[in-house]
């Protein structure tokens, strides 16, 4: 138990230094002109509604170092609803939900956005799902355009690992185990959903054949062998496909 505090201490230290630091930023939100950068990995790990709402866009259009205007936020308060969402030990739905209904949502997307939350519970098959979390969060984002809604969906379990076979078989990606692995935290949890499901990866490791996909700015806040490689002046910190040997 003393181990896994530990641990869970140790990946809210290195996520909270990736905020403050601004490590590989690749999103950014304006509050009242004070501007927040962010990394759109943590944020659908944690948040996945919170974001393609506020940003109006799906994983499909998702573009890197954009800005987001956010109203109905005071720079203080977005700034502790970030710090909770890289550091909390816990589940931070309960806060996201709450987020979007006060800050994000007006009244008709939040009437809507619960009626299809909940109905999507009761039918995962849906077309065009898009791999963003657990198959246990069947989230659903909404964008509303001259009354026409576009839904984008968690992945489900039936469609998991179609999505997954298919990105070995274009690209070779190798698949992470199924095996079991026991995180430390509700943190640790949603990062390594990221990871299993190969969301929004932004740098493509080779090892001795087999191509594993990652986030670059987790790597460097979690590994200093990894932040010197990618951060420095090391060729490969410009480059998208890294080799590794042994």
């Amino acid at each position: 138990q003393r181990l896994k505090e530990m641990v869970a201490e140790q990946l809210r230290q290195d996520l909270g230094r990736l905020l403050k630091e601004e490590i590989h930023a690749d999103v950014t939100f304006c509050v009242s002109h004070t501007l927040f950068r962010a990394h759109k990995a943590v944020l659908l790990a944690r948040v996945p509604d919170f974001f393609l709402y506020s940003t109006g866009k799906q994983l499909s259009n998702l573009k890197d170092h954009e800005t987001f205007n956010l109203e109905n936020f005071e720079p203080s308060e977005f700034k502790t609803f970030l710090e909770v969402v890289y550091s909390s030990d816990k589940n931070v739905r309960e806060i996201e939900e709450e987020t979007l209904k006060k800050r994000v949502l007006d009244p008709r997307q939040r009437q809507k956005h619960e009626s299809l939350a909940s109905g999507s519970l009761q039918n995962t098959q849906i077309s065009g799902v898009k791999c963003i979390g657990s198959d246990k969060r069947t989230f659903v984002n909404q964008h509303f355009r001259d009354g026409a809604i576009e839904r984008e969906v968690v992945c489900s379990p039936d469609t998991e690992d179609e999505i997954l076979e298919a990105s070995d078989a274009e690209g070779n990606v190798t698949k992470p185990g199924n095996s079991e692995l026991e995180t430390a935290s509700g943190l640790g949890e949603d990062l390594m959903m990221l990871y299993k499901k190969c969301c929004c990866p932004d740098i493509n490791i080779w090892i001795e054949g087999n191509q594993f996909q990652a986030h670059r700015a987790i790597l460097c806040a979690r590994s200093s062998y990894f932040a010197a490689m990618l951060s420095g002046s090391w060729a490969e910190s410009s480059q998208e496909h890294i080799t590794l040997q042994g």
